[in-house]
C-alpha cells in the first residue's frame, strides 16, 4: 500500500483548516496509509534577512532529522518555485513511482520562510501546488485533498471534474 508522509513546520492552529486535513486523512485511508508530522516553528528574533535565514534553517534540518530515509522513502519538497502539475499528471506519476517500487512518499512543507535550498536539492523532486503564494498552514489540507483525488483518478472513481 502507497504511504504519504507530510513533514510540515508547525502545528495547524486554525480550527477549518484542522478538521479539512482530518476530513482528507479520513478520506485517504482507503487509498493508502497517511501520517503528519510537525516540527517546531521557530520564533524569528527579530526582522532582519540572515535571522529569517536562521529559523528557516533550523526548522529545514528538524524536518529533515523526522523524515524516513531514501531509499526507498522518495523525498518530495513543495515550494513556489516548483515545477508545477496537474492532478492527473500526479496521479499518473505516484501510481508509476509506486510501480517502480517507490511506495513512501515523503512531502516537506515548509513554515512562512518555505525550504533550504539544502532540502530542496535532497528532494527527488520540487513541486508547486501553484504559481499562488498560501499560508503555509493552508498547505497540508491542499496537499491532502489533492492526493486523495490523485488516488481517486487512479482507480478511475468519480471525483475528478
Amino acid at each position: 500500500m502507497i504511504r504519504h508522509t507530510l513533514l510540515k513546520v508547525g502545528d495547524t492552529k486554525s480550527g477549518y483548516l484542522r478538521a479539512g486535513e482530518n476530513d482528507y486523512k479520513q478520506r485517504l485511508r482507503n487509498y493508502a496509509r497517511v501520517s503528519v508530522q510537525s516540527v517546531r516553528k521557530m520564533k524569528l528574533p527579530g526582522d532582519s534577512t540572515q535571522k529569517r535565514h536562521e529559523v528557516k534553517s533550523q526548522e529545514c534540518r528538524a524536518l529533515v532529522q523526522r523524515a524516513p530515509q531514501m531509499p526507498p522513502a522518495y523525498w518530495i519538497a513543495l515550494d513556489e518555485g516548483g515545477q508545477l502539475t496537474t492532478s492527473v499528471n500526479l496521479s499518473k506519476f505516484l501510481m508509476k513511482r509506486s510501480a517502480r517500487g517507490n511506495s513512501h512518499f515523503v512531502w516537506f512543507i515548509g513554515g512562512p520562510w518555505g525550504l533550504t535550498d539544502e532540502v530542496t536539492g535532497e528532494c527527488r523532486l520540487v513541486l508547486s501546488l501553484s504559481r499562488m503564494t498560501f499560508p503555509h498552514e493552508m498547505v497540508p489540507m491542499i496537499l491532502l485533498e489533492q492526493l486523495y483525488r490523485a488516488h481517486r483518478i487512479a482507480r478511475g472513481e468519480p471525483y475528478h471534474i
